[in-house]
């Protein structure tokens, strides 16, 4: 496995799982009978087929260090365990499921089998169906996991051919090049690849000297020396709280074109004005901006799914400002410097970088850290561009799709946020007792999106 995806493993810890999930709204199709799950749902998401390899892969002796550098394949997999049918107690509203989620966030994959699970909930409000997956950042990235989620689905209400991605075979297959290739470990492809890093390992240490010495020199670009010492970075229990909600995409263009700044700048604003609210609230709100570590997906082919090819940039919040527009401003400044730095360089030597940005994170568990040293950013916000239409699965509208994320010591809250045709659906994972009464932070984003609007 690439060492990235072992990365995920060796710090994984019954505090700290290091899966990413979704969770799924679906409404049931208007001739679905009571039955419907049990008698159409389910059977399609055990299908009697073969399954995709990348979903038949689990660590290679799963408790040692070489469970955590090699895949192995299993020619078997238990569909009864990967996919299991739940609900919701009564009276069945989000509230309800929110909590089913944050128990199943929470709770650690079996590495003696592939690393992922879904969840089929009934039980809600208005006859809905939820469906929560989750698999192990080692296999998936977030951005990976949408793209295979869209793909299962149909932007036909009427298409009756749709498969969950694990039972594909075709979903994530690279074309093969025409003609013989060399392997991976030919000794052609070893010398060239050795060549290639070292060439620009080689350019490593001057470039991260010139981002050094611009950062002194460029108040707008924030590093990973400026988050401020709060609450959301310290250790996290093994207890997870996932709340989730949406919003109207429109909201967010029309304060994007009238401010002149980015979607991706509002979305950080308004969760700069949330976060501020409820640190506020909490009595613990710093000087001191918060920063966010923003991910950055790096693939050039979007066609290949699987594994992890992921960026990092750090953005100002500019938390310590009370002014909504001041903050828009300062955001949009902040990123629009970070780009500029990562346009610099290439994509191996971006991996570097991203590597030296989140390095502080890494360190977090390692007793007597995080009290000697302050966190490399404190909060992440994703923002992954999703389907731009509405789809379907097998006649089932997909009302929305939020996703779960990972709390980490040093990192208690993550947001996440997914575009899907004309809404926004944010996910926010937290530490249950670091970050205490997280659910908050949606209203809070509720409020600071009309101050937004209203300073526009």
């Amino acid at each position: 496995m690439g060492p990235t995806d072992s990365m995920f493993l060796l710090v994984e810890s019954r505090e700290h799982p290091m899966h990413v999930g979704g969770l799924q709204l679906f409404s049931p199709p208007e001739d679905a009978g009571p039955g419907w799950v049990a008698d159409e749902l389910l059977p399609v998401l055990r299908p009697p087929g073969p399954i995709h390899p990348r979903f038949r892969l689990r660590p290679a002796l799963p408790v040692g260090t070489v469970g955590n550098v090699l895949w192995r394949e299993d020619d078997e997999i238990d569909l009864d365990h990967h996919v299991r049918p739940s609900a919701v107690p009564a009276p069945g509203r989000l509230r309800e499921l929110f909590e089913l989620t944050s128990r199943w966030q929470g709770s650690l994959l079996d590495r003696y089998r592939p690393l992922w699970e879904s969840y089929v909930v009934e039980g809600l409000e208005g006859g809905r169906v939820a469906v929560f997956s989750k698999v192990h950042h080692a296999l998936l990235d977030g951005v990976s996991a949408l793209q295979l989620m869209q793909r299962a689905c149909s932007p036909d209400p009427d298409a009756r051919d749709c498969v969950p991605a694990y039972a594909a075979p075709e979903t994530s297959v690279v074309p093969k090049e025409s003609g013989p290739t060399p392997g991976p470990l030919s000794p052609s492809t070893l010398a060239r690849g050795g060549r290639e890093v070292v060439q620009e390992l080689a350019t490593i240490g001057p470039r991260a000297l010139q981002v050094g010495w611009r950062s002194l020199r460029d108040p707008d670009l924030a590093t990973a020396f400026d988050a401020p010492r709060t609450i959301l970075n310290g250790r996290v229990g093994a207890a997870r709280r996932f709340v989730a909600q949406t919003f109207e995409r429109d909201r967010f263009r029309v304060i994007s074109k009238a401010a002149d700044v980015s979607f991706n700048d509002v979305v950080l604003a308004a969760c700069s004005g949330a976060l501020r609210a409820y640190l506020d609230e909490l009595g613990a709100l710093p000087d001191r901006s918060l920063t966010a570590m923003c991910p950055v997906d790096l693939r050039d082919d979007l066609a290949v799914v699987g594994g992890n090819s992921v960026g990092a940039i750090i953005a100002t919040l500019a938390t310590d400002t009370p002014d909504p527009f001041v903050r828009l401003e300062t955001i949009h400044a902040s990123t629009t410097a970070a780009k500029a730095t990562m346009r610099q360089l290439s994509p191996l030597q971006t991996l570097l970088m991203s590597g030296l940005n989140i390095a502080g994170l890494g360190l977090a568990s390692v007793p007597g850290y995080l009290d000697l040293s302050g966190p490399p950013f404190n909060v992440v916000i994703s923002n992954v561009p999703g389907p731009r239409k509405q789809l379907w699965f097998n006649g089932a509208h997909l009302d929305g799709t939020y996703p779960a994320s990972i709390a980490y010591d040093g990192l208690a809250v993550n947001i996440t946020l997914v575009t899907y045709d004309d809404q926004v659906d944010f996910g926010i994972t937290a530490c249950r007792r670091s970050a205490p009464h997280v659910q908050r932070i949606i209203r809070h984003l509720e409020d600071s999106l009309a101050e937004l609007e209203a300073a526009v």
